[in-house]
C-alpha cells in the first residue's frame, strides 16, 4: 500500500490562474479586501498560494480564501 500525503493531490490553483479573494487576507495594517483579483505567482512548500493582487502586492493566501476568477 503505498503512502500518500498532501503533496500528492493535485494543485487546487496552477502558476497563471486568475483568481479573487472570498473574504480578506495579509495582515490587518496592509490588508487585501474581499473580492480583490489577482493571479497565482507560485505555490509554496507549506501548500499556501502567492497571488500578485492587482494592486502590485503579493501575499501567500491559504487555497480556501480563493475562488478562480469569474466563478
Amino acid at each position: 500500500m503505498s503512502s500518500w500525503t498532501t503533496f500528492d493531490e493535485p494543485p487546487e490553483f496552477d502558476v497563471g490562474d486568475r483568481v479573487v479573494t472570498t473574504g480578506p487576507v495579509g495582515p490587518v495594517w496592509r490588508r487585501v479586501g474581499s473580492g480583490s483579483p489577482g493571479v497565482v505567482v507560485a505555490r509554496t512548500a507549506d501548500r499556501l498560494i502567492a497571488v500578485r493582487f492587482d494592486t502590485g502586492r503579493v501575499e501567500h493566501v491559504h487555497p480556501a480564501r480563493l475562488r478562480f476568477d469569474g466563478e
